[in-house]
């Protein structure tokens, strides 16, 4: 069986790990930031999980609203994580330009990235 192509802006279900403390985990959908070169060769992809928003509330300045089939949410970009491939699930999508414009501009203001 053919391993699929994984590429950044994606979004699948993940099964993430188990944690600690306030992080996500179980099944939720992730987004891809890795490049696509490490996608492929990597075992490992770099991802910000999502979760759902409720309706009083609004994203934090680090977090970036989606619309991922017909559905509201949030992207955690402070919790951003590595995980093995064999971790996803069905791919649900792939984020908008805006999206991924916003993730990436969140990315740098949450990891106090220059440029």
């Amino acid at each position: 069986m053919a391993e699929k192509l994984i590429s950044r802006g994606e979004v699948y279900w993940i099964n993430l790990p188990l944690s600690n403390g306030r992080e996500l985990q179980d099944k939720h959908p992730g987004v891809v930031i890795s490049n696509d070169e490490q996608n492929k060769y990597s075992p490992l992809i770099t991802i910000l999980p999502i979760t759902s928003l409720k309706r009083s509330e609004k994203p934090y300045p680090f977090q970036v609203a989606s619309y991922l089939q017909g559905k509201k949410g949030v992207i955690l970009v402070d919790q951003i994580r590595t995980v093995d491939k064999k971790r996803f699930g069905d791919r649900l999508g792939k984020l908008s330009v805006e999206e991924i414009e916003k993730t990436e501009k969140s990315l740098h203001i949450t990891l106090a990235l220059k440029n």
